[in-house]
């Protein structure tokens, strides 16, 4: 039976918009390459999944994010300091809004479970971006940086059951990424359920619902 739910934030909670893209935009169009904003920040996203999963010791996203623009300039033969260069993209991560299904979801769920968020972000974006908003009411928030863990290392999903002292089979966890909010969290014992807005996926494997909305979570429960 479950208890908790566990939600990501970021493409689940939170809408990231174009944000991300924008910044790339900034950082690099005064140097005329033939690729597009998208195209780079495509690239980008590669390079931080690889950083995060690479790490010998954990450093703060902010730090990650230094380390893939580094990368990137080096890809495009750019000279320039990342650590200065990067700050359009370190200013995306304070604007960003819930999605329409957020709070009604959150305060309807919020009535008979017990609810958390589990985030690879650094704390003080994600605190600014929920603040004076429904998930401001959340006790449970976890963040890679203040678990000194990310996604999807199975440890980051167990330490958040040893910090609340929760059953991992009382768990639902409920995010957009198939590795961090399905696969992780079915490793330590937990439920998953993947919010696919994008169409990305066109299967969902090891029985996992999917849903496009968060407004389809309350009927699902009843399956589990």
């Amino acid at each position: 039976m479950i208890k908790n739910i566990i939600f990501d934030v970021y493409g689940t909670l939170v809408s990231t918009g174009s944000g991300s893209v924008d910044a790339t935009k900034i950082i690099f169009d005064k140097y005329n390459l033939d690729d597009s904003a998208e195209d780079i920040y495509r690239k980008w996203k590669e390079f931080h999944k690889e950083h995060i999963n690479t790490l010998n010791e954990f450093i703060k996203e902010e730090e990650i994010f230094i380390k893939d623009l580094e990368k990137l300039f080096l890809l495009y033969g750019i000279e320039a300091n990342p650590m200065v260069e990067v700050k359009p993209m370190l200013e995306s991560l304070y604007n960003r809004k819930l999605f329409d299904d957020t709070a009604e979801t959150i305060n309807e769920l919020s009535k008979d479970f017990n609810i958390a968020i589990g985030s690879t972000t650094d704390t003080n974006p994600l605190m600014c971006n929920i603040k004076n908003t429904s998930l401001n009411s959340i006790s449970n928030i976890f963040t890679s940086e203040n678990l000194k863990i990310y996604k999807p290392k199975e440890s980051f999903y167990s330490e958040i059951l040893r910090r609340t002292n929760w059953k991992a089979e009382e768990c639902l966890f409920i995010g957009d990424s198939m590795d961090d909010d399905v696969v992780g969290p079915l490793k330590v014992g937990m439920k998953s359920i993947l919010i696919d807005r994008k169409n990305k996926y066109t299967v969902c494997p090891y029985g996992v619902k999917k849903i496009k909305s968060l407004l389809e979570v309350k009927d699902l429960l009843n399956e589990y």
